[in-house]
């Protein structure tokens, strides 16, 4: 088939119904799932983030609220501590990451809030980050945050990749073309992968990272058609900026009329549409 290599442009569809997942040609297949009002709210990082921090040897003082710019400066906060710790400054060795929006610390060793501060660790986001004490737990106040609909971006983790704008619209691995498609009705899971190898598993993935991109139950590396940049099957591992997925792909419609099956996801750096791990 032929496709048009035109950038596409934010369209309202109809909501897939529920459907099960199946298997072809030994391909675990997932296929679209009605969307939920929660699953359809958009969980990109352009928006500002919220976290609780708490004094682990003390249930009571030294809790705080961490209001970050967006998730993605949450997530490159938490890499320069962890950072400056693996260099053998350990004043915030004890800072943990329990979850997405939870964090612990230890205030006889250092406090969170100087994580901004210290020279040795995060101060490029001073501007970026701040932290707000929280009442102490008997006087009963606590501010509430909003819970949000993240995947935490992990090392070695799997996702489905889907569309900002057409939140039906997810990366399909087809075996039969070796080529990654945009569809409304499939979707593969891929497993992402930080290319530096001295980044342990279960690192969190930050979008300066190199990564890779393999499908998850199969391994096939994906990797980048020199001809059509079409995203595709490589015969090793090709390695992309985390950040891509921001502003580098896109889908190039086919000419021809498909209602699930769009195009193949297209890749050309900086003039591409918003695509996010779920």
């Amino acid at each position: 088939m032929a496709f048009a290599d035109v950038k596409p442009i934010a369209q309202t569809v109809d909501i897939l119904p529920p459907s099960p997942t199946s298997t072809i040609s030994g391909q675990r297949e997932i296929l679209v799932p009605q969307l939920t009002a929660m699953s359809q709210t958009s969980a990109h990082s352009t928006g500002v983030f919220y976290a609780y921090a708490k004094h682990i040897r003390d249930d009571s003082t030294s809790r705080y609220l961490i209001t970050f710019a967006t998730r993605d400066i949450a997530d490159t906060w938490y890499r320069s501590v962890t950072d400056s710790v693996a260099a053998g400054f350990k004043k915030f060795a004890n800072v943990k990451r329990v979850s997405l929006q939870f964090y612990t610390f230890d205030n006889d060793e250092g406090n969170i809030r100087e994580t901004i501060t210290d020279s040795k660790v995060a101060p490029a986001l001073h501007g970026q980050v701040f932290f707000t004490l929280l009442n102490d737990r008997d006087q009963r106040i606590l501010s509430m945050i909003p819970v949000l609909n993240y995947r935490d971006h992990i090392n070695g983790d799997s996702f489905s990749i889907r569309s900002v704008t057409q939140p039906d619209t997810y990366w399909y691995y087809d075996t039969s073309s070796n080529t990654v498609l945009a569809h409304r009705s499939r979707r593969s899971l891929f497993t992402i992968t930080i290319a530096d190898s001295q980044r342990a598993l279960g690192a969190v993935i930050i979008g300066t990272d190199q990564i890779f991109i393999t499908t998850a139950t199969t391994g096939v590396n994906i990797g980048v058609n020199c001809d059509e940049n079409r995203l595709n099957r490589s015969a090793n591992p090709f390695s992309i900026s985390f950040s891509s997925f921001k502003k580098d792909f896109y889908i190039g419609y086919w000419e021809d009329d498909h209602p699930s099956n769009l195009g193949p996801i297209i890749r050309s750096p900086g003039k591409g549409e918003m695509w996010e791990l779920v």
